[in-house]
């Protein structure tokens, strides 16, 4: 008899974050996005971050999705996906080479994203990169 495992495609799971990416020496980055991550199946899915950037002074939207392709698990509890594009919204108001920056902190590549899911407890799961751990979401 099949026993359906915890992380089954479709897998989807929602949380919000803030990433500090300021230099003691330079001025404030802060990311407040809640980030909305799918896979549809084993061989497509999305990651939505939505939220705001202030960068110094400057206080501007954020709203991305980042369209996966081409995906597999790679191991038990990691999957890896092309990224295929960045789709961004009309209402983003972020420059590229800000979103770049938190783009650099989920992603070794700007070509894949390879991501850990780690079951914490019965709906909630830690999502962490290759280099470190990323976000708590809960599953819906």
């Amino acid at each position: 008899m099949f026993k359906r495992q915890d992380n089954d495609l479709p897998f989807r799971c929602s949380a919000f974050s803030r990433y500090d990416l300021s230099r003691h020496e330079g001025k404030r980055l802060d990311f407040y996005v809640s980030q909305d991550l799918r896979f549809i199946d084993p061989h497509s899915g999305y990651l939505l971050l939505n939220g705001q950037v202030t960068a110094g002074d400057t206080v501007t939207v954020l709203n991305r999705r980042i369209a996966l392709s081409n995906g597999n698990r790679i191991e038990k509890n990691t999957y890896r996906y092309k990224i295929r594009t960045i789709i961004t919204a009309t209402n983003d108001t972020t420059p590229d080479t800000i979103f770049n920056l938190l783009f650099s902190e989920i992603t070794l590549d700007p070509t894949y994203l390879q991501l850990d899911l780690t079951r914490v407890d019965e709906k909630s799961y830690l999502i962490s990169g290759p280099l470190s751990y990323l976000f708590t979401c809960e599953r819906y």
